[in-house]
């Protein structure tokens, strides 16, 4: 068994993810499949999707059609659909990539997992979701995201400040980045974001 995940964290799609997500997630997935002796078959399963994913005839779109990313184990469920979000987006397929991102996100904080891991995780799928309402030039959408999720956090306010810039939103970018700049930073990151702040008019 321990072989066969060897194996499996070679593959170069697996490896194309996020290190942070790949470190956290497939750590604790791996962690808690033998301290709960999860099922074999899901990770069967786990093992068929990701070789599913090395298949380049296949789109992400078909690959959706195609396979079931609805795992009981919250890592497998949460690395597929990252993955296969992951493929989306290098294919330019904004709405699956996003569709993708939302439903892992749902998944991820419907978990179980510590408050300090659940959070870096949420700050990261936060970011890849408003930036593709970004793509998608879809304001209504990113805005009823942000404010349904909003957190107090720098990376927060500095990416809901780079959303309402790129909207034109400048009384609510101005408001963000001011939000940002209240949390202690490295002098050179303080200036990157008063560099990023709209020209007043």
């Amino acid at each position: 068994m321990l072989e066969k995940i060897l194996d499996f964290l070679k593959n170069k799609y697996f490896l194309g993810v996020s290190a942070l997500v790949t470190l956290i997630l497939v750590g604790t997935s791996v962690m808690n499949y033998y301290k709960e002796k999860a099922n074999e078959a899901e990770f069967k399963k786990f093992v068929e999707v990701n070789e599913e994913f090395s298949l380049e005839e296949l789109d992400a779109e078909q690959l959706s059609k195609n396979l079931d990313l609805n795992f009981d184990t919250f890592g497998f469920e949460l690395v597929s659909k990252t993955i296969l979000a992951k493929r989306a987006l290098d294919e330019n397929n904004f709405e699956l990539a996003l569709s993708l991102y939302l439903d892992a996100y749902l998944t991820l904080q419907n978990s179980d997992i510590s408050e300090q891991t659940k959070n870096i995780l949420k700050d990261q799928y936060i970011e890849n979701i408003v930036r593709i309402y970004m793509e998608l030039e879809d304001f209504d959408g990113g805005s009823n995201f942000l404010n349904d999720n909003a957190i107090d956090s720098l990376s927060f306010h500095d990416l809901a400040g780079d959303f309402f810039k790129y909207f034109d939103k400048n009384d609510d970018a101005f408001f963000h980045y001011d939000e940002a700049l209240k949390f202690d930073m490295e002098e050179a990151q303080r200036n990157i974001i008063n560099l990023k702040k709209p020209l007043k008019e």
